[in-house]
């Protein structure tokens, strides 16, 4: 996910702005922005073999293209500057008169959540439409498709500037994503660990900026990659849930949020050197890592070596999920991944013993510091990532890299270095690919669930509450462009139980999957206090929330008593 800052006039904004509404509301159905974790689940829900998802006229046709722009055009309200984002984008279109349009921006959680509570919303476009990139396989359309070049009233909708973001698909809580920003643009310090603000801004330490504050208060300093040979950084720009826009003054409309599904956190390693015969991590040895307190492979008990230790940025979903159900609690135990790296930008710095820790910008890019690790370091390197196949596919499938257990329980399969599931390659640690598959699939998707999993279900340790890093996938919207999302949503499970299962369904999908028995534990979060029923609008954080059984929770606990877990908490659930 690559970032950079381009400039625009405010009247080309103005316009924009006066343009969406008559020119392209009768064809726009859903634009998302936001998690990798659903973007091909998604297009495959819209596009659904051809035949559309319900509203569209079929026959239907796919596009995908690398690097669009996702710009967020408020700060030319003070600065006269756009941040733009790129991403790549899946468009679906049907074959109405005037075409039916969904599409998906994919960057990160926390961009997506901006993008979508930014009053105007963030668009997405690029000056001339690419070719055709086939960035989804033609066997998971459905009827073997391979992209088509979109019609020109579609093609003039993605070069125009002015297709909005109506939806964001986010794998944290909204209160969580605003957090998030908050924390990172303020001053360092604050809290009960004086990390409460990271340093990034000037604001009050873990205070938001409201509409009517100075420029500085809005924008924070860019958070820059450390790989090398990167340009790519992530914007700190205000947003807010409710009230004012913090740039524009225009007032923020109501949102919902619905449930996709759930999907673990994984610690993945190059395992070529230090880190070859490490298999599991506790709490305890990861936050020693990533704290910067030892980058030495003794923190993991085995023998003294450097090792790289690769963190998220702070405005990420993925971050933040790692953050608060592996690092630094909720109520503040734990020790943080931030801890001393005193908003060095960008970070690569070394650490008290060992090697260096070093800052990532997006899954990609984390991914390809363990990949490279060697190669650009000379040395092991261990990071974290929200499982998917898609997100793990260019160190599959190799012996050189691995995935741990955290605290002895595996994240992905029932039971690590005993082959029990069908789809679990037979190295212990080993990331599954297609090539891993079991012969009933052919080594290639679609693979239905029950095919990969013994039981017929999939993550059976995040469904059984004893692997505690996850965080439950949501869209966020409101409107006509709610109701067509949740459509989307109820399509997209039934994906992933029959076709790529990279998360746990949020509902019940057909006969055999019964859907997640659990939810995280809210708390007061930016000061909105708990609500724990989904059904009748969950609210507050819920980043490393106690791990709940679905039925019988009280609407407005935040102490409800946790199912057994991998490892004792001292506290799962903040305070206000």
């Amino acid at each position: 996910m690559t970032r950079m800052k381009s400039v625009f006039a405010v009247l080309l904004l103005i316009a924009i702005v006066r343009v969406v509404p008559q020119a392209h509301a009768q064809t726009v159905k859903v634009i998302l922005a936001g998690s990798s974790a659903m973007w091909q689940g998604m297009a495959l829900a819209a596009y659904n073999s051809g035949n559309c998802i319900s509203g569209g006229t079929a026959p239907c046709f796919h596009y995908t293209g690398s690097n669009f722009n996702l710009a967020d055009g408020r700060p030319t309200v003070l600065s006269g500057t756009t941040a733009v984002d790129l991403g790549n984008v899946w468009v679906v279109w049907d074959s109405a008169a005037s075409p039916n349009v969904w599409a998906y921006s994919k960057v990160d959680s926390g961009v997506g959540d901006r993008c979508y509570f930014a009053q105007p919303h963030c668009t997405i476009s690029l000056p001339t439409l690419p070719a055709p990139a086939n960035l989804i396989s033609s066997t998971l359309w459905g009827d073997g498709s391979s992209d088509s070049t979109p019609p020109a009233a579609v093609s003039a909708l993605l070069t125009s500037g002015t297709l909005q973001v109506n939806t964001a698909a986010t794998d944290i809580r909204p209160e969580d994503a605003l957090f998030a920003t908050c924390r990172a643009n303020s001053k360092l310090g604050g809290a009960h660990d004086n990390l409460g603000g990271l340093g990034y801004g000037v604001n009050a330490s873990g205070t938001c900026p409201a509409f009517g504050a100075a420029l500085a208060n809005l924008e924070g300093s860019d958070i820059l990659s450390a790989y090398p040979g990167s340009t790519s950084t992530a914007h700190l720009l205000a947003f807010a849930l409710t009230g004012k826009d913090p740039f524009t003054g225009t007032t923020v409309p109501v949102y919902s949020t619905v449930s996709v599904g759930a999907a673990p956190i994984i610690f993945i390693t190059q395992r070529t050197g230090a880190l070859k015969t490490v298999t599991n991590a506790t709490d305890a040895q990861l936050q020693a890592a990533f704290s910067g307190t030892n980058c030495d492979a003794t923190a993991f008990g085995v023998a003294a070596a450097d090792i790289q230790v690769y963190l998220r940025e702070p405005p990420s979903g993925t971050m933040n999920t790692t953050e608060y159900t592996v690092f630094r609690y909720p109520a503040y135990t734990g020790k943080s991944q931030e801890t001393g790296v005193a908003a060095a930008n960008p970070l690569a710095k070394a650490c008290t013993a060992g090697g260096k820790r070093y800052r990532s910008i997006g899954t990609g890019e984390e991914v390809k510091f363990v990949l490279n690790s060697g190669t650009n370091f000379g040395t092991d390197g261990i990071g974290y990532t929200f499982f998917s196949y898609g997100n793990v596919t260019s160190i599959g499938d190799n012996a050189s890299y691995g995935y741990l257990t955290l605290n002895g329980v595996d994240g992905i399969f029932h039971k690590y270095g005993t082959t029990i599931d069908p789809g679990q390659p037979s190295v212990a640690g080993e990331l599954p690919s297609a090539a891993t598959l079991p012969a009933a699939c052919a080594g290639a998707f679609p693979c239905a669930e029950g095919k990969i999993w013994s039981g017929n279900l999939s993550f059976p340790n995040l469904r059984n509450g004893s692997y505690r890093a996850w965080s439950i996938l949501r869209v966020v919207s409101n409107g006509a462009a709610l109701a067509n999302a949740t459509l989307l949503v109820s399509a997209a499970q039934t994906y992933a139980v029959n076709t790529v299962p990279d998360f746990v369904p949020a509902q019940k999908v057909g006969a055999t999957d019964p859907g997640l028995a659990l939810l995280r534990s809210h708390y007061t979060r930016i000061g909105v206090p708990p609500v724990n029923v989904a059904t009748t609008g969950d609210r507050g954080g819920d980043a490393g929330g106690c791990i709940l059984t679905s039925t019988g929770i009280a609407a407005t606990s935040d102490t409800t008593t946790k199912l057994a877990q991998s490892a004792p908490l001292t506290s799962c659930v903040s305070v206000p």
